[in-house]
Protein backbone atom coordinates (compact mmCIF):
# COMPACT_ATOMS: atom_id res chain seq x y z
CA UNK A 1 0.00 0.00 0.00
CA UNK A 2 1.25 3.50 -0.83
CA UNK A 3 1.41 5.63 2.28
CA UNK A 4 -0.09 9.09 1.64
CA UNK A 5 2.51 11.80 1.98
CA UNK A 6 2.28 15.13 3.77
CA UNK A 7 4.24 16.43 0.80
CA UNK A 8 5.25 19.95 -0.09
CA UNK A 9 7.26 19.07 -3.18
CA UNK A 10 5.97 17.57 -6.43
CA UNK A 11 7.70 17.17 -9.78
CA UNK A 12 5.54 16.87 -12.89
CA UNK A 13 7.17 15.58 -16.07
CA UNK A 14 5.98 16.34 -19.59
CA UNK A 15 6.43 13.05 -21.41
CA UNK A 16 8.19 13.36 -24.79
CA UNK A 17 6.41 12.73 -28.07
CA UNK A 18 7.44 13.16 -31.73
CA UNK A 19 7.88 16.74 -32.95
CA UNK A 20 5.76 15.78 -35.96
CA UNK A 21 2.84 16.31 -33.57
CA UNK A 22 3.93 19.98 -33.25
CA UNK A 23 4.92 20.70 -29.64
CA UNK A 24 2.48 22.68 -27.56
CA UNK A 25 2.72 23.75 -23.95
CA UNK A 26 1.49 20.96 -21.60
CA UNK A 27 -1.73 22.65 -20.54
CA UNK A 28 -2.86 19.80 -18.28
CA UNK A 29 0.37 19.78 -16.25
CA UNK A 30 0.37 23.55 -15.90
CA UNK A 31 -3.16 23.45 -14.51
CA UNK A 32 -2.13 20.76 -12.01
CA UNK A 33 0.90 22.79 -10.98
CA UNK A 34 -1.16 25.97 -10.65
CA UNK A 35 -3.59 24.37 -8.20
CA UNK A 36 -0.76 23.01 -6.05
CA UNK A 37 1.11 26.32 -6.12
CA UNK A 38 -2.10 28.20 -5.29
CA UNK A 39 -2.45 26.07 -2.15
CA UNK A 40 1.12 26.74 -1.04
CA UNK A 41 2.77 23.49 -2.15
CA UNK A 42 6.13 23.38 -3.92
CA UNK A 43 5.89 22.11 -7.48
CA UNK A 44 8.05 22.12 -10.57
CA UNK A 45 7.73 20.87 -14.15
CA UNK A 46 10.40 19.10 -16.20
CA UNK A 47 9.42 19.48 -19.84
CA UNK A 48 11.06 16.60 -21.71
CA UNK A 49 9.36 17.50 -24.99
CA UNK A 50 11.72 20.41 -25.62
CA UNK A 51 14.88 18.79 -24.24
CA UNK A 52 16.90 15.85 -25.45
CA UNK A 53 15.49 12.91 -23.53
CA UNK A 54 17.87 11.02 -21.28
CA UNK A 55 17.71 8.94 -18.12
CA UNK A 56 20.59 10.96 -16.69
CA UNK A 57 18.68 14.22 -17.10
CA UNK A 58 15.69 12.89 -15.17
CA UNK A 59 17.85 11.50 -12.39
CA UNK A 60 19.79 14.79 -12.14
CA UNK A 61 16.55 16.75 -11.82
CA UNK A 62 15.11 14.41 -9.20
CA UNK A 63 18.28 14.44 -7.11
CA UNK A 64 18.53 18.22 -7.36
CA UNK A 65 14.86 18.96 -6.67
CA UNK A 66 14.24 16.04 -4.25
CA UNK A 67 10.50 15.61 -4.94
CA UNK A 68 8.32 13.43 -2.75
CA UNK A 69 5.98 12.78 -5.68
CA UNK A 70 6.77 12.47 -9.37
CA UNK A 71 3.86 12.57 -11.80
CA UNK A 72 3.77 12.10 -15.56
CA UNK A 73 1.00 12.61 -18.05
CA UNK A 74 0.60 10.69 -21.28
CA UNK A 75 -1.57 9.88 -24.22
CA UNK A 76 -1.53 6.42 -25.77
CA UNK A 77 1.38 6.97 -28.17
CA UNK A 78 3.80 8.15 -25.48
CA UNK A 79 2.55 5.98 -22.61
CA UNK A 80 5.59 3.65 -22.93
CA UNK A 81 7.84 6.68 -22.38
CA UNK A 82 5.82 7.73 -19.34
CA UNK A 83 6.24 4.23 -17.89
CA UNK A 84 9.99 4.47 -18.37
CA UNK A 85 10.15 7.91 -16.75
CA UNK A 86 8.22 6.75 -13.71
CA UNK A 87 10.37 3.65 -13.39
CA UNK A 88 13.38 5.96 -13.12
CA UNK A 89 11.56 8.09 -10.55
CA UNK A 90 10.63 5.05 -8.48
CA UNK A 91 14.28 3.92 -8.48
CA UNK A 92 15.04 7.30 -6.87
CA UNK A 93 12.49 6.68 -4.11
CA UNK A 94 9.61 8.88 -5.25
CA UNK A 95 5.90 8.08 -5.09
CA UNK A 96 4.87 7.79 -8.73
CA UNK A 97 1.63 8.95 -10.34
CA UNK A 98 0.40 8.76 -13.92
CA UNK A 99 -2.52 10.55 -15.53
CA UNK A 100 -3.97 11.24 -18.95
CA UNK A 101 -6.49 9.49 -21.21
CA UNK A 102 -4.55 6.26 -21.73
CA UNK A 103 -4.05 5.62 -18.02
CA UNK A 104 -7.61 6.71 -17.28
CA UNK A 105 -9.15 4.04 -19.49
CA UNK A 106 -6.52 1.34 -18.97
CA UNK A 107 -5.90 2.01 -15.28
CA UNK A 108 -5.88 -1.58 -14.05
CA UNK A 109 -3.73 -2.72 -16.95
CA UNK A 110 -1.26 0.08 -16.23
CA UNK A 111 -0.86 -0.90 -12.58
CA UNK A 112 -0.67 -4.60 -13.47
CA UNK A 113 2.11 -4.22 -16.02
CA UNK A 114 4.04 -1.43 -14.28
CA UNK A 115 4.45 -2.26 -10.57
CA UNK A 116 6.62 0.82 -10.12
CA UNK A 117 3.63 3.09 -10.78
CA UNK A 118 1.81 3.72 -7.51
CA UNK A 119 -1.30 5.68 -8.46
CA UNK A 120 -3.38 6.35 -11.57
CA UNK A 121 -5.22 9.67 -11.56
CA UNK A 122 -8.28 9.37 -13.78
CA UNK A 123 -9.91 12.07 -15.91
CA UNK A 124 -9.60 15.69 -14.70
CA UNK A 125 -6.89 15.61 -12.09
CA UNK A 126 -6.45 19.02 -10.45
CA UNK A 127 -8.21 18.34 -7.16
CA UNK A 128 -7.43 14.63 -7.20
CA UNK A 129 -3.71 15.37 -7.20
CA UNK A 130 -4.23 18.06 -4.56
CA UNK A 131 -5.87 15.50 -2.25
CA UNK A 132 -2.90 13.17 -2.71
CA UNK A 133 -0.34 15.90 -2.09
CA UNK A 134 -2.23 17.04 1.01
CA UNK A 135 -1.76 13.54 2.41
CA UNK A 136 -5.37 12.45 2.39
CA UNK A 137 -5.89 8.72 2.95
CA UNK A 138 -5.95 7.15 -0.51
CA UNK A 139 -9.13 5.22 0.22
CA UNK A 140 -10.88 8.58 0.52
CA UNK A 141 -9.49 10.10 -2.68
CA UNK A 142 -11.99 9.96 -5.52
CA UNK A 143 -10.77 9.50 -9.07
CA UNK A 144 -7.76 7.27 -8.42
CA UNK A 145 -6.77 3.65 -8.95
CA UNK A 146 -4.02 2.27 -6.70
CA UNK A 147 -2.75 -0.83 -4.93
CA UNK A 148 -3.38 -1.99 -1.38
CA UNK A 149 -1.85 -5.23 -0.10
CA UNK A 150 -1.21 -6.36 -3.66
CA UNK A 151 -4.79 -5.72 -4.76
CA UNK A 152 -5.73 -3.06 -7.29
CA UNK A 153 -8.33 -0.70 -5.86
CA UNK A 154 -10.44 1.52 -8.11
CA UNK A 155 -12.07 4.35 -6.18
CA UNK A 156 -15.25 6.03 -7.44
CA UNK A 157 -14.95 8.74 -10.07
CA UNK A 158 -14.50 12.30 -8.92
CA UNK A 159 -17.38 14.68 -9.56
CA UNK A 160 -16.89 17.16 -12.38
CA UNK A 161 -15.51 20.57 -11.55
CA UNK A 162 -18.49 22.67 -12.57
CA UNK A 163 -17.04 26.12 -11.86
CA UNK A 164 -13.93 26.36 -14.01
CA UNK A 165 -13.47 29.98 -12.96
CA UNK A 166 -12.19 28.85 -9.57
CA UNK A 167 -9.09 27.38 -11.18
CA UNK A 168 -6.00 29.59 -11.18
CA UNK A 169 -4.42 30.37 -14.53
CA UNK A 170 -2.03 27.61 -15.70
CA UNK A 171 1.47 27.82 -14.19
CA UNK A 172 3.17 28.52 -17.50
CA UNK A 173 6.06 30.21 -15.70
CA UNK A 174 7.33 26.71 -14.83
CA UNK A 175 7.76 25.87 -18.54
CA UNK A 176 10.71 26.98 -20.72
CA UNK A 177 8.41 29.16 -22.80
CA UNK A 178 11.30 30.65 -24.78
CA UNK A 179 11.78 27.28 -26.46
CA UNK A 180 8.19 27.18 -27.67
CA UNK A 181 8.38 30.78 -28.85
CA UNK A 182 11.60 29.96 -30.72
CA UNK A 183 9.77 27.11 -32.43
CA UNK A 184 7.03 29.53 -33.52
CA UNK A 185 4.27 27.55 -31.93
CA UNK A 186 1.23 29.19 -30.41
CA UNK A 187 0.34 29.05 -26.74
CA UNK A 188 -2.52 26.72 -25.82
CA UNK A 189 -5.46 27.61 -23.59
CA UNK A 190 -9.06 26.52 -23.06
CA UNK A 191 -12.23 28.55 -22.65
CA UNK A 192 -14.34 25.59 -21.57
CA UNK A 193 -14.40 21.84 -21.07
CA UNK A 194 -16.63 19.07 -22.31
CA UNK A 195 -17.95 17.77 -25.61
CA UNK A 196 -21.59 16.78 -26.21
CA UNK A 197 -20.84 14.66 -29.27
CA UNK A 198 -20.58 10.88 -29.53
CA UNK A 199 -17.88 10.19 -32.14
CA UNK A 200 -16.86 6.57 -31.70
CA UNK A 201 -13.14 7.21 -32.29
CA UNK A 202 -12.70 9.89 -29.59
CA UNK A 203 -12.23 9.70 -25.80
CA UNK A 204 -12.77 13.43 -25.26
CA UNK A 205 -16.34 13.25 -23.91
CA UNK A 206 -15.34 10.48 -21.52
CA UNK A 207 -12.40 12.49 -20.21
CA UNK A 208 -14.16 15.82 -19.71
CA UNK A 209 -17.81 14.65 -19.94
CA UNK A 210 -20.53 15.41 -22.46
CA UNK A 211 -21.69 18.26 -20.26
CA UNK A 212 -20.31 21.61 -21.38
CA UNK A 213 -18.72 23.92 -18.83
CA UNK A 214 -17.67 27.40 -19.89
CA UNK A 215 -15.28 29.87 -18.30
CA UNK A 216 -16.18 33.51 -17.77
CA UNK A 217 -15.26 35.28 -21.04
CA UNK A 218 -13.54 38.10 -19.13
CA UNK A 219 -11.28 35.57 -17.41
CA UNK A 220 -10.55 33.92 -20.75
CA UNK A 221 -9.38 37.23 -22.18
CA UNK A 222 -7.46 38.02 -18.98
CA UNK A 223 -5.55 34.82 -19.61
CA UNK A 224 -5.03 35.76 -23.24
CA UNK A 225 -3.44 39.02 -22.11
CA UNK A 226 -1.18 37.11 -19.74
CA UNK A 227 -0.10 34.84 -22.60
CA UNK A 228 0.71 37.89 -24.73
CA UNK A 229 2.73 39.30 -21.82
CA UNK A 230 4.85 36.14 -21.94
CA UNK A 231 5.88 37.01 -25.50
CA UNK A 232 3.58 34.86 -27.64
CA UNK A 233 1.92 36.40 -30.66
CA UNK A 234 -0.45 33.53 -31.36
CA UNK A 235 -2.90 31.59 -29.18
CA UNK A 236 -4.38 28.16 -29.80
CA UNK A 237 -7.82 27.66 -28.28
CA UNK A 238 -7.82 23.93 -27.55
CA UNK A 239 -11.50 23.47 -26.63
CA UNK A 240 -12.82 20.31 -28.28
CA UNK A 241 -15.30 22.54 -30.12
CA UNK A 242 -14.87 26.24 -29.47
CA UNK A 243 -17.91 27.09 -31.58
CA UNK A 244 -20.36 24.88 -29.67
CA UNK A 245 -21.97 27.86 -27.86
CA UNK A 246 -22.61 30.97 -29.95
CA UNK A 247 -23.14 33.30 -26.99
CA UNK A 248 -19.85 32.19 -25.44
CA UNK A 249 -17.99 32.74 -28.71
CA UNK A 250 -19.45 36.22 -29.21
CA UNK A 251 -18.74 37.23 -25.62
CA UNK A 252 -15.06 36.28 -25.87
CA UNK A 253 -14.65 37.95 -29.26
CA UNK A 254 -16.37 41.13 -28.09
CA UNK A 255 -14.11 41.22 -25.03
CA UNK A 256 -10.99 40.87 -27.21
CA UNK A 257 -12.22 43.66 -29.48
CA UNK A 258 -13.27 46.00 -26.65
CA UNK A 259 -9.80 45.75 -25.08
CA UNK A 260 -8.15 46.56 -28.40
CA UNK A 261 -6.07 43.37 -28.38
CA UNK A 262 -4.34 42.49 -31.64
CA UNK A 263 -3.07 38.93 -31.94
CA UNK A 264 -3.57 35.82 -34.02
CA UNK A 265 -5.50 32.84 -32.74
CA UNK A 266 -6.95 29.57 -33.96
CA UNK A 267 -9.57 27.13 -32.71
CA UNK A 268 -11.26 23.79 -33.27
CA UNK A 269 -14.70 24.12 -34.80
CA UNK A 270 -17.51 21.88 -35.98
CA UNK A 271 -19.20 22.41 -39.33
CA UNK A 272 -22.73 22.21 -37.92
CA UNK A 273 -22.06 24.86 -35.27
CA UNK A 274 -20.66 27.77 -37.29
CA UNK A 275 -22.59 30.60 -38.91
CA UNK A 276 -21.45 33.47 -41.08
CA UNK A 277 -21.99 36.09 -38.38
CA UNK A 278 -20.04 33.94 -35.88
CA UNK A 279 -17.08 33.51 -38.22
CA UNK A 280 -17.15 37.20 -39.10
CA UNK A 281 -16.99 38.05 -35.40
CA UNK A 282 -14.14 35.57 -34.84
CA UNK A 283 -12.23 37.06 -37.77
CA UNK A 284 -12.76 40.57 -36.43
CA UNK A 285 -11.32 39.40 -33.09
CA UNK A 286 -8.17 38.02 -34.74
CA UNK A 287 -9.01 34.39 -35.57
CA UNK A 288 -6.90 33.36 -38.55
CA UNK A 289 -7.46 29.60 -38.66
CA UNK A 290 -9.97 26.92 -37.70
CA UNK A 291 -9.83 23.16 -37.90
CA UNK A 292 -12.86 21.13 -38.92
CA UNK A 293 -12.94 17.44 -38.09
CA UNK A 294 -14.61 16.05 -41.22
CA UNK A 295 -13.28 12.47 -40.94
CA UNK A 296 -14.73 10.97 -44.15
CA UNK A 297 -16.18 11.84 -47.52
CA UNK A 298 -18.56 8.89 -47.32
CA UNK A 299 -22.00 9.58 -45.74
CA UNK A 300 -22.46 6.04 -44.41
CA UNK A 301 -19.12 6.06 -42.63
CA UNK A 302 -20.01 9.40 -41.03
CA UNK A 303 -23.27 7.85 -39.82
CA UNK A 304 -21.58 4.71 -38.49
CA UNK A 305 -19.08 6.85 -36.60
CA UNK A 306 -21.86 8.98 -35.06
CA UNK A 307 -20.22 12.10 -36.41
CA UNK A 308 -23.55 13.88 -36.70
CA UNK A 309 -22.66 16.02 -39.73
CA UNK A 310 -23.38 15.95 -43.46
CA UNK A 311 -21.11 16.58 -46.42
CA UNK A 312 -23.28 19.52 -47.40
CA UNK A 313 -22.68 21.09 -43.99
CA UNK A 314 -18.95 20.64 -44.55
CA UNK A 315 -19.11 22.35 -47.93
CA UNK A 316 -21.18 25.22 -46.56
CA UNK A 317 -19.00 25.81 -43.48
CA UNK A 318 -15.73 25.78 -45.41
CA UNK A 319 -17.13 28.11 -48.04
CA UNK A 320 -18.29 30.60 -45.40
CA UNK A 321 -14.90 30.50 -43.66
CA UNK A 322 -13.11 31.18 -46.93
CA UNK A 323 -15.45 34.07 -47.74
CA UNK A 324 -14.86 35.58 -44.30
CA UNK A 325 -11.07 35.21 -44.58
CA UNK A 326 -10.40 32.50 -42.01
CA UNK A 327 -8.07 29.70 -43.06
CA UNK A 328 -9.37 26.14 -42.77
CA UNK A 329 -7.75 22.78 -42.13
CA UNK A 330 -10.10 19.89 -42.87
CA UNK A 331 -9.04 16.76 -40.99
CA UNK A 332 -9.85 13.24 -42.17
CA UNK A 333 -9.41 9.75 -40.69
CA UNK A 334 -8.62 6.74 -42.87
CA UNK A 335 -9.60 3.26 -41.69
CA UNK A 336 -12.92 3.98 -39.99
CA UNK A 337 -15.52 1.19 -39.81
CA UNK A 338 -16.77 0.33 -43.29
CA UNK A 339 -13.69 1.73 -45.02
CA UNK A 340 -12.87 0.37 -48.48
CA UNK A 341 -10.63 1.47 -51.31
CA UNK A 342 -13.69 3.09 -52.87
CA UNK A 343 -14.60 5.07 -49.73
CA UNK A 344 -11.00 6.24 -49.39
CA UNK A 345 -11.18 7.50 -52.97
CA UNK A 346 -14.44 9.30 -52.10
CA UNK A 347 -12.73 10.94 -49.12
CA UNK A 348 -9.71 12.02 -51.14
CA UNK A 349 -11.86 13.52 -53.89
CA UNK A 350 -14.07 15.28 -51.35
CA UNK A 351 -11.06 16.69 -49.47
CA UNK A 352 -9.61 18.04 -52.70
CA UNK A 353 -12.93 19.57 -53.74
CA UNK A 354 -13.12 21.75 -50.59
CA UNK A 355 -10.30 24.00 -51.70
CA UNK A 356 -8.84 24.17 -48.17
CA UNK A 357 -5.81 22.77 -46.43
CA UNK A 358 -6.50 19.17 -45.49
CA UNK A 359 -4.73 16.25 -43.91
CA UNK A 360 -5.15 12.59 -43.07
CA UNK A 361 -4.72 10.55 -39.94
CA UNK A 362 -5.08 6.82 -39.69
CA UNK A 363 -7.54 5.36 -37.20
CA UNK A 364 -5.96 4.67 -33.82
CA UNK A 365 -8.42 2.82 -31.56
CA UNK A 366 -7.32 4.28 -28.25
CA UNK A 367 -8.38 2.65 -24.96
CA UNK A 368 -11.71 4.12 -23.93
CA UNK A 369 -13.02 4.67 -27.46
CA UNK A 370 -16.20 3.00 -28.64
CA UNK A 371 -14.49 1.85 -31.80
CA UNK A 372 -12.03 -0.16 -29.71
CA UNK A 373 -14.72 -1.59 -27.44
CA UNK A 374 -16.88 -2.62 -30.41
CA UNK A 375 -14.09 -3.39 -32.88
CA UNK A 376 -15.29 -6.87 -33.83
CA UNK A 377 -18.89 -5.76 -34.24
CA UNK A 378 -17.80 -2.81 -36.38
CA UNK A 379 -15.55 -4.93 -38.59
CA UNK A 380 -12.31 -3.33 -37.41
CA UNK A 381 -9.36 -5.67 -36.89
CA UNK A 382 -6.86 -4.36 -34.34
CA UNK A 383 -3.40 -5.49 -35.40
CA UNK A 384 -1.24 -4.44 -32.47
CA UNK A 385 -1.19 -3.04 -28.98
CA UNK A 386 2.28 -1.61 -29.45
CA UNK A 387 1.29 1.82 -28.16
CA UNK A 388 4.27 3.55 -29.75
CA UNK A 389 2.62 2.84 -33.09
CA UNK A 390 -0.59 4.64 -32.07
CA UNK A 391 0.52 7.99 -33.47
CA UNK A 392 -2.33 8.05 -36.04
CA UNK A 393 0.25 8.29 -38.83
CA UNK A 394 0.45 4.55 -39.61
CA UNK A 395 -2.10 1.79 -39.68
CA UNK A 396 -2.65 -0.30 -36.57
CA UNK A 397 -5.98 -1.65 -37.82
CA UNK A 398 -7.59 -2.81 -41.01
CA UNK A 399 -11.12 -3.41 -42.22
CA UNK A 400 -12.61 -6.11 -44.40
CA UNK A 401 -12.41 -3.71 -47.33
CA UNK A 402 -8.94 -2.24 -46.95
CA UNK A 403 -5.61 -3.52 -45.64
CA UNK A 404 -3.13 -1.80 -43.37
CA UNK A 405 -0.60 -1.81 -46.20
CA UNK A 406 -2.98 0.04 -48.51
CA UNK A 407 -3.77 2.68 -45.89
CA UNK A 408 -0.08 3.22 -45.21
CA UNK A 409 0.52 3.67 -48.93
CA UNK A 410 -2.22 6.31 -49.12
CA UNK A 411 -0.64 8.25 -46.26
CA UNK A 412 2.88 7.89 -47.71
CA UNK A 413 1.71 9.13 -51.10
CA UNK A 414 -0.08 12.07 -49.49
CA UNK A 415 3.02 13.16 -47.60
CA UNK A 416 5.14 12.73 -50.72
CA UNK A 417 2.79 15.23 -52.31
CA UNK A 418 3.19 17.56 -49.34
CA UNK A 419 6.99 17.26 -49.57
CA UNK A 420 6.88 18.05 -53.27
CA UNK A 421 4.70 21.10 -52.58
CA UNK A 422 7.15 22.31 -49.93
CA UNK A 423 10.13 21.85 -52.24
CA UNK A 424 8.38 23.82 -54.95
CA UNK A 425 7.79 26.66 -52.47
CA UNK A 426 11.52 26.71 -51.69
CA UNK A 427 12.41 26.70 -55.40
CA UNK A 428 10.02 29.61 -55.95
CA UNK A 429 11.68 31.48 -53.09
CA UNK A 430 15.11 30.94 -54.62
CA UNK A 431 13.84 32.03 -58.05
CA UNK A 432 12.18 35.12 -56.63
CA UNK A 433 8.73 34.07 -57.83
CA UNK A 434 7.19 33.01 -54.51
CA UNK A 435 4.03 34.64 -53.26
CA UNK A 436 3.95 36.46 -49.94
CA UNK A 437 2.07 33.51 -48.39
CA UNK A 438 4.64 31.03 -49.72
CA UNK A 439 7.51 33.14 -48.40
CA UNK A 440 5.88 33.18 -44.97
CA UNK A 441 5.39 29.39 -45.03
CA UNK A 442 9.01 28.78 -46.01
CA UNK A 443 10.30 31.13 -43.30
CA UNK A 444 8.26 29.48 -40.55
CA UNK A 445 9.24 25.97 -41.63
CA UNK A 446 12.91 26.92 -41.76
CA UNK A 447 12.76 28.53 -38.31
CA UNK A 448 11.01 25.48 -36.89
CA UNK A 449 13.60 23.20 -38.44
CA UNK A 450 16.37 25.20 -36.79
CA UNK A 451 14.53 25.19 -33.47
CA UNK A 452 14.05 21.43 -33.73
CA UNK A 453 17.81 20.93 -34.03
CA UNK A 454 18.52 23.29 -31.14
CA UNK A 455 15.94 21.75 -28.80
CA UNK A 456 16.17 18.03 -29.49
CA UNK A 457 19.96 18.03 -29.38
CA UNK A 458 20.40 20.47 -26.45
CA UNK A 459 22.68 22.55 -28.68
CA UNK A 460 22.45 25.77 -26.67
CA UNK A 461 23.43 23.81 -23.57
CA UNK A 462 26.30 21.92 -25.26
CA UNK A 463 27.63 24.59 -27.67
CA UNK A 464 26.86 27.71 -25.66
CA UNK A 465 29.69 27.49 -23.14
CA UNK A 466 33.06 29.03 -23.97
CA UNK A 467 35.82 31.22 -22.57
CA UNK A 468 35.18 34.96 -22.48
CA UNK A 469 37.87 36.27 -24.82
CA UNK A 470 36.49 39.76 -25.49
CA UNK A 471 34.68 38.56 -28.61
CA UNK A 472 31.03 39.06 -29.47
CA UNK A 473 29.23 36.34 -27.45
CA UNK A 474 26.34 36.23 -29.93
CA UNK A 475 28.60 35.70 -32.92
CA UNK A 476 30.67 33.12 -31.03
CA UNK A 477 27.50 31.21 -30.15
CA UNK A 478 26.40 31.24 -33.79
CA UNK A 479 29.86 30.08 -34.87
CA UNK A 480 29.80 27.22 -32.37
CA UNK A 481 26.33 26.14 -33.45
CA UNK A 482 27.36 26.16 -37.09
CA UNK A 483 30.13 23.68 -36.28
CA UNK A 484 27.39 21.10 -35.47
CA UNK A 485 26.92 18.86 -38.50
CA UNK A 486 23.13 18.86 -38.37
CA UNK A 487 23.12 22.65 -38.46
CA UNK A 488 25.86 23.03 -41.09
CA UNK A 489 24.22 20.54 -43.43
CA UNK A 490 20.82 22.22 -43.35
CA UNK A 491 21.37 25.98 -43.04
CA UNK A 492 23.65 28.69 -44.36
CA UNK A 493 26.03 30.49 -42.03
CA UNK A 494 24.28 33.78 -42.79
CA UNK A 495 20.94 32.30 -41.74
CA UNK A 496 22.32 30.98 -38.44
CA UNK A 497 23.96 34.33 -37.66
CA UNK A 498 20.71 36.17 -38.35
CA UNK A 499 18.35 33.81 -36.50
CA UNK A 500 20.50 33.46 -33.38
CA UNK A 501 20.82 37.25 -33.22
CA UNK A 502 17.04 37.48 -33.60
CA UNK A 503 16.44 34.99 -30.77
CA UNK A 504 18.70 37.07 -28.54
CA UNK A 505 16.86 40.22 -29.58
CA UNK A 506 13.54 38.52 -28.73
CA UNK A 507 14.98 37.77 -25.26
CA UNK A 508 14.69 34.03 -25.81
CA UNK A 509 18.39 33.40 -25.22
CA UNK A 510 20.50 34.96 -22.51
CA UNK A 511 23.98 34.43 -21.09
CA UNK A 512 25.98 34.99 -17.95
CA UNK A 513 29.68 35.14 -17.20
CA UNK A 514 30.75 32.46 -14.75
CA UNK A 515 34.36 33.12 -13.69
CA UNK A 516 35.47 33.98 -17.20
CA UNK A 517 33.26 31.48 -18.99
CA UNK A 518 30.27 32.58 -21.09
CA UNK A 519 27.28 30.32 -20.44
CA UNK A 520 24.28 30.66 -22.75
CA UNK A 521 20.85 29.39 -21.75
CA UNK A 522 17.21 29.57 -22.72
CA UNK A 523 15.50 32.31 -20.76
CA UNK A 524 12.94 31.11 -18.22
CA UNK A 525 9.80 33.23 -17.76
CA UNK A 526 9.09 35.24 -14.67
CA UNK A 527 5.99 34.47 -12.65
CA UNK A 528 3.29 36.91 -13.79
CA UNK A 529 1.75 39.47 -11.49
CA UNK A 530 -1.36 40.05 -13.59
CA UNK A 531 -4.58 39.70 -11.61
CA UNK A 532 -7.97 38.45 -12.76
CA UNK A 533 -10.66 41.01 -13.52
CA UNK A 534 -13.21 38.58 -12.04
CA UNK A 535 -12.55 36.74 -8.78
Amino acid sequence: MVVPLMSTRTLLINTPYPFTECPTIPLGLTYLAAVLEDRGFEVDILDMVVYKFSREKIIEKIRQYKPDIVGAGSVTMNYPHAKRILQIAKSEGATTIIGGPHATFADKEVLSEAPWIDIVVRREGEYTLLDIVKGRDLKDVKGITYREDGEIIRNPDRELLMNLDELPFPARHLIPLSKYIAYKTGCSMVTGRGCPNRCIFCVGPKMTSRKMRFRNPKLCVDEMEEILDYGFDEIIVEDDTFTINKKHVFSICDEIISRGLKFKWSANARVNTVTKDMLEKMYEAGCIFIQFGVESGNPQILKTCKKGITLEQVRKATQIAKEVGIGVLSSFIIGLPGETKETIKETMEFAESLGTYYGYHVLAPFPGTEVRERADELGVKILTDNWLRYDANRAVTETEGVSAEYMNKIVRDFYKGVTKYVKNQVKAEEAGTASEADLKDVAIRRRRSLAWHLLKNDLIETHGKFKDEAQDPVKKLADNLYSYRGIKNNFTKQYIDREIAQMVKENLLTYKNENGTIVWQWKMPEKPIRTKTIE
